[in-house]
């Protein structure tokens, strides 16, 4: 991935290393009813809003989510750690 890709605008700083899972959609607040992917800005809404990403991959607080290409580009550069669906969680 080339550095000057106009989709990198400063995420190392919080997505470095992070962990990711791979999960439907929800809303992170009951305040806002959309996301967007990280890096592209792809929506991200709960079914059925059409022309939006329903799925994709999450942080573990579900607070920042990336779209699948994004992902397949990014992986190696952020040294992703991916964990299956309800791995995890109830720890710490």
């Amino acid at each position: 991935m080339a550095e000057a890709d106009w989709r990198l605008t400063g995420q190392e700083k919080y997505l470095r290393g992070a962990t990711l899972v791979w999960r439907r959609y929800s809303r992170y607040s009951p305040d806002w009813d959309h996301d967007h992917c990280a890096f592209c800005w792809a929506k991200f809404m709960q079914p059925p809003a059409a022309d939006c990403l329903h799925e994709g991959y999450c942080t573990a607080d579900a607070y920042h989510w990336i779209c699948a290409d994004c992902f397949a580009d990014f992986r190696e550069r952020f040294e992703w750690v991916v964990l299956k669906e309800g791995e995890g969680e109830g720890a710490g």
